[in-house]
């Protein structure tokens, strides 16, 4: 799967340059439904506000520790919610399309075209359903019958819009967030008022986002832009009132995008020099994949940071633990086989059971940078290891040597 995934992605590469020409969809619905729900549900927004503490930690820690990347991969479903037509037709879109939309967001991330940086962000399409059988990661559910869904698609929460209810139409096809990213490919949204809008990253069953069918290609930039709002970033022009007004920039991690090397800029402001702001490199804005304007080619290395910062944090961090994408390496079956770490998330410790034959194994657990940060012995076939003051994130146990597994940290 791996070789195929690299093979697509070679030959997106090649054809990226003459995508370049193809403009940024301004109809992306997330900020409106962001901001409702900021205002109207105080759960909602106390998880963004804890999220944004640990990404900005995160990014801040980054800066001054430079470190090798990892090349992280997250498992997709494509949730198809189709209006009843034969397969390739209409919004039922046929299974290539899907599957070039996904090689196409995955060159924008790895930076195919040069323009940008390498997110060292794949995504794939799961190999295993929920129940362990097979599948190409497309999951097809007719939703002609759901009211008001044939005339008018979904209406996104917190919409007054007269389409069929979100939930109503994610409950036809989702499947756990905790192991899947889930896309669902609809006929309309909000009668065509939006062509795109995702989560933020704050977990629900209801978590992922959500693209009318015409624009899951792999030349339309709508999926890399809510595959990012996905991932914690804010469109570029974040903080300009509505186009009214250059965003604050007193401090770039919490101003605006909350991005430092994309200069803050007004909705419409695309031209060749920026009337906001004449310092950073105004290419990072105005050509982002997060703009509004036409000719999107790039992430940035401040978007990349806060990107993997949120993958290292809850509730992303759980899809790095996901099996579902791929086969296993064999030192992953022989270590699931030979010991095991619960509870997993973890807060303040972990457990783990081992087979009598590790005994007097040493054990080193390591944070996201491969810096060793944790070591000892494993004395008996269950061992009780305090994590002490541990932040949240991914770790990777590694015991004897070769036997390696990986755990979440959750901080309350």
């Amino acid at each position: 799967m791996k070789i195929t995934s690299n093979l697509i992605l070679i030959i997106i590469s090649l054809l990226f340059f003459q995508m370049q020409g193809k403009a940024q969809s301004v109809e992306c619905g997330t900020d409106y439904i962001h901001k409702n729900r900021m205002q109207t549900d105080s759960a909602y927004r106390k998880q963004i506000l804890t999220l944004e503490s640990q990404v900005e930690s995160s990014t801040q820690n980054h800066a001054n520790n430079k470190t090798a990347s990892t090349l992280y991969t997250i498992p997709v479903v494509v949730n198809v919610i189709h209006l009843g037509e034969p397969i390739g037709k209409g919004s039922n879109i046929s299974d290539i399309q899907i599957q070039q939309a996904i090689a196409g967001l995955n060159a924008r991330f790895r930076n195919a075209n040069g323009l940008g940086v390498d997110v060292e962000l794949e995504f794939c399409l799961a190999s295993k359903d929920p129940s362990g059988n097979s599948t190409n990661g497309i999951n097809r559910v007719n939703g002609s019958s759901v009211s008001n869904y044939t005339a008018y698609g979904v209406t996104p929460k917190g919409n007054t819009c007269s389409g069929a209810v979100e939930t109503t139409i994610k409950d036809l096809s989702r499947w756990p967030v905790s192991d899947y990213y889930n896309i669902w490919v609809v006929s309309k949204i909000c009668n065509g008022s939006f062509v795109g809008y995702a989560s933020y990253p704050v977990g629900g069953l209801y978590d992922g986002l959500v693209i009318v069918s015409t624009s899951m290609t792999s030349t339309s930039g709508t999926l890399p832009h809510e595959v990012g709002h996905g991932f914690f970033l804010y469109h570029t022009f974040n903080g300009d009132g509505g186009n009214v007004s250059c965003p604050v920039d007193t401090n770039c991690l919490i101003n605006g995008d909350h991005v430092c090397d994309t200069p803050p800029h007004k909705q419409g402001d695309c031209g060749t020099t920026n009337p906001c702001s004449s310092a950073g490199v105004w290419d990072n804005s105005r050509y982002n994949y997060m703009a509004y304007c036409p000719l999107v080619n790039r992430f940035t290395q401040g978007q990349k940071d806060r990107i993997r910062a949120t993958v290292m944090a809850a509730p992303r961090a759980s899809l790095l633990n996901s099996i579902v994408c791929g086969t296993l390496r064999i030192n992953e079956i022989s270590s699931h086989n030979l010991f095991s770490i619960f509870p997993n998330p973890a807060q303040s410790l972990i457990n783990v059971k081992a087979d009598v034959k590790l005994l007097g194994s040493s054990y080193v657990v390591y944070d996201n940078t491969g810096k060793a940060i944790l070591k000892g012995i494993i004395t008996s076939e269950h061992t009780i290891i305090e994590l002490g003051n541990l932040s949240g994130g991914i770790y990777l146990f590694s015991l004897g040597g070769n036997l390696k597994q990986k755990f979440n940290v959750i901080k309350e």
